[in-house]
């Protein structure tokens, strides 16, 4: 058994880095501060199984669908292991509406289906769009999920990033959010994911 095997018992644990210094941000008010007082998440850790699901749904999906995901909340962690699909009122290949997620949820999920590169927005690759949108970050800040996750379907490999909601609050003036550097996931095939299983 290889030694990353023990060590890594699920896909993604990553800490949630802060806006990087710099970057353009609206001041924050009273009500941004008690956002960010109330919600002590930090880390999101998704199961392999999941991180699997997620992969094959996205890569098969040509138009945007929503997922709840749920699990457990334990210190500054929240470790998810399953989802439902809510109802959706539309979904189209750039846009989706659904229903709100049941108070329990840790993480919202949806996809961005990779259909090529778009120079309006500047996206090249499908890394680029990887990133939340002017709609997509109206939504995260009127919700009270703690994360939202991306995955960009479609593309030659797996891709998935993720925001804490605070993330999405404090940048909430951007037309976009991009990925963070240390908050997204490229892998080169689902087979390569089983390494990281316990």
């Amino acid at each position: 058994m290889p030694r990353r095997t023990r060590l890594l018992p699920y896909v993604i644990v990553a800490a949630m880095a802060a806006p990087r210094p710099g970057h353009a941000q609206a001041p924050l008010t009273p009500l941004d501060s008690a956002i960010l007082a109330s919600q002590p998440l930090k880390r999101l850790v998704l199961s392999p199984s999941l991180f699997r699901r997620l992969s094959v749904l996205a890569a098969g999906l040509d138009r945007e669908v929503v997922l709840c995901l749920q699990g457990t909340a334990s210190g500054d962690s929240a470790m998810v292991r399953d989802f439902v699909m809510p109802d959706l009122l539309s979904s189209a290949a750039d846009a989706v509406q659904p229903l709100p997620c049941a108070p329990a949820t840790l993480a919202v999920w949806h996809n961005h289906p990779w259909t090529g590169p778009d120079s309006s927005f500047g996206v090249k690759t499908p890394e680029d769009f990887c990133s939340l949108s002017e709609p997509d970050l109206r939504t995260v800040i009127a919700d009270s999920v703690p994360f939202a996750v991306v995955s960009v379907g479609r593309a030659r490999r797996p891709i998935l990033c993720w925001w804490r909601r605070v993330q999405a609050v404090v940048n909430r003036h951007v037309k976009f959010l991009p990925r963070f550097a240390r908050q997204w996931l490229e892998v080169s095939s689902l087979a390569a994911i089983d390494t990281l299983a316990p």
